[in-house]
């Protein structure tokens, strides 16, 4: 087994401890669906392994090509540094695992990391990552952030999420691991007492939220919300499975975030949202991105 291998299993086995430390609940995984892509088509194959050793995605236009690099696709160009097959850009690679590696965000500091695949993976709209053949991304990043780890988020409470395709600057998958602001998770401990746990449901449990821009200005947007024990399942498969293929929209449209639940027995609450989002009357409309929610700086 590699160094790689069990320094992976190594956090997944420290994740029984830091979830109860961040109220994670229990460790029974919701169940997932697993079939086709929800947008149309047939979900690709999984590739040979890639440059970390991982099954990866068939390169596509959906999932993007190895060979492309620079600009947008200057994240892309990093994990490959952290992999020992490029050279350039200068980059501080805080983790490296056969499965994604972790880098500080900008600007850097102490609640600003990404989690990155070492596949290449364009962002949420590659259907590889709503398959069985996908690392669970989301609970690497998670654990990722918690004390002892080289990402560890400090501040008051953590926040995870992925923006939609029209609304990031960089086409490589990356998990934002930041603090969430405040004000979020108070308004979520309101509306708690209505919010599903039923992923049947996420799709009409439509809650409007007061984020922040990145001037400090209040940025109402309405988010679906989900209440999850823990997060052992795919979430990606999960927003596939619930949200996309029931209301015909599109993965590449879909923000995604996580943060934990601090009310009754704890767990984490999945906030997704896309700018064509059908809102009640009087409720504020969608959004592609999660740097409502998020605290970068």
């Amino acid at each position: 087994m590699s160094g790689n291998k069990r320094a992976d299993q190594m956090y997944r086995r420290q994740f029984v401890k830091l979830s109860g430390v961040a109220g994670a609940g229990g460790l029974l995984a919701l169940a997932g669906a697993d079939g086709g892509m929800a947008d149309g088509g047939q979900t690709p194959e999984p590739s040979p392994p890639g440059p970390g050793g991982a099954n990866c995605p068939t390169p596509s236009a959906l999932c993007g090509f190895p060979s492309q690099s620079g600009g947008r696709y200057e994240l892309w160009d990093k994990v490959q540094v952290c992999l020992g097959t490029r050279t350039a850009p200068a980059t501080n690679c805080l983790r490296t695992t056969s499965d994604y590696v972790v880098l500080n965000g900008m600007p850097q500091n102490s609640h600003n990391f990404l989690l990155l695949p070492t596949c290449r993976v364009s962002g949420i709209e590659c259907p590889f990552i709503a398959t069985t053949a996908a690392p669970n991304y989301w609970l690497d990043a998670w654990i990722n952030a918690q004390p002892g780890q080289p990402s560890h988020v400090v501040y008051p409470n953590i926040g995870l999420g992925v923006n939609s395709a029209n609304t990031r600057d960089q086409d490589q998958l990356h998990i934002h691991l930041a603090g969430i602001h405040s004000g979020i998770q108070t308004q979520l401990n309101a509306y708690d007492s209505s919010i599903t746990n039923n992923p049947a449901n996420w799709r009409s449990q439509i809650v409007p939220i007061w984020g922040l821009t990145s001037t400090g200005m209040p940025a109402p947007r309405s988010y679906r919300v989900l209440h999850v024990s823990n997060l052992n399942t795919n979430l990606f498969m999960l927003l596939r499975d619930s949200v996309v293929g029931p209301t015909g929209a599109n993965m590449a449209d879909q923000a995604l975030a996580v943060t934990p639940r601090l009310v009754g027995n704890g767990g984490f609450y999945l906030l997704n949202s896309e700018p064509a989002l059908q809102t009640p009357p009087g409720q504020p409309g969608g959004t592609g991105t999660v740097d409502f929610l998020l605290a970068y700086t």
